[in-house]
């Protein structure tokens, strides 16, 4: 996704378009989050809108796992790396669009989805957004993430945070709005899973770089500073393990009124 007072037509601004192979360094998504997303959408056939898809970490299992998938994003490099990844993909469908106007047909998808990617929409109109994608019965979710409370995570929060204040957590309410709109009246769920994977050199330089307030925002020097310091952390840690608590938070839209 792109910061929301940017336009999408003005593409030099998008920070994530300078990201895009950056991403492909990022660990996937665990089966066990997909699995209960399919489940949620309805299994094989159904109808996904995945809003702020990146480089495809939520969108290709999902295809894969039966859903006809389109996957929304509007950082124009990070939708082609999408597609050459999505190139033997039948049920999956790129689509140029902000999260807050899609241009998608209303009322036909069984899931709406944002991934890691609410701080980046104006919650108000895409939660509108994602009510007017939304069949009745059908389920918008969201997917936030923290780093997991281990001494390399915690360590390279630290790290984040003194080069940077704005890698510090930021508040949930956005993620309750866009809920409360896509799903009026409705009590939304909330499931926790864990993501784990181990990283090399060269896979731990393409996450820190993957980072919006890490890669794109700091000077070469300071960015190679944090890397090295990053490494020794990892040195002393006996490895560097990328370990995130994910939220999933969840609601069906009510079925019409008989």
């Amino acid at each position: 996704m792109g910061r929301r007072s940017v336009s999408l037509q003005d593409q030099d601004r998008w920070v994530f378009n300078r990201l895009a192979g950056a991403y492909a360094a990022r660990p996937g998504y665990p089966g066990a989050l997909v699995e209960r997303l399919a489940a949620l959408a309805g299994g094989p056939g159904a109808r996904a809108a995945d809003l702020g898809a990146g480089v495809g970490h939520l969108a290709l299992p999902l295809a894969a796992a039966g859903l006809e998938v389109s996957a929304v994003e509007p950082a124009r490099a990070m939708l082609d790396a999408l597609a050459r990844r999505a190139a033997a993909a039948p049920r999956l469908a790129p689509v140029h669009a902000a999260a807050e106007a899609t241009g998608l047909p209303g009322g036909g998808f069984d899931l709406v989805l944002l991934a890691d990617a609410v701080q980046w929409v104006d919650p108000e109109r895409c939660g509108a957004e994602a009510a007017r994608l939304l069949r009745p019965g059908g389920t918008i979710a969201l997917v936030e993430a923290r780093f997991a409370d281990t001494p390399f995570m915690e360590g390279l929060a630290a790290l984040l945070a003194r080069e940077n204040p704005k890698a510090r957590s930021r508040p949930a309410g956005a993620g309750r709005q866009l809920l409360a709109l896509a799903a009026p009246g409705a009590s939304p769920a909330e499931e926790r899973f864990r993501q784990e994977a181990a990283l090399d050199p060269a896979a731990l330089e393409g996450v820190l770089r993957s980072l919006s307030f890490a890669g794109p925002a700091l000077a070469p020097a300071r960015l190679a500073a944090l890397l090295a310091e990053a490494e020794r952390l990892a040195a002393r840690a006996g490895g560097a393990r990328f370990e995130r608590e994910l939220t999933l938070r969840w609601a069906r839209r009510r079925p019409r009124a008989a």
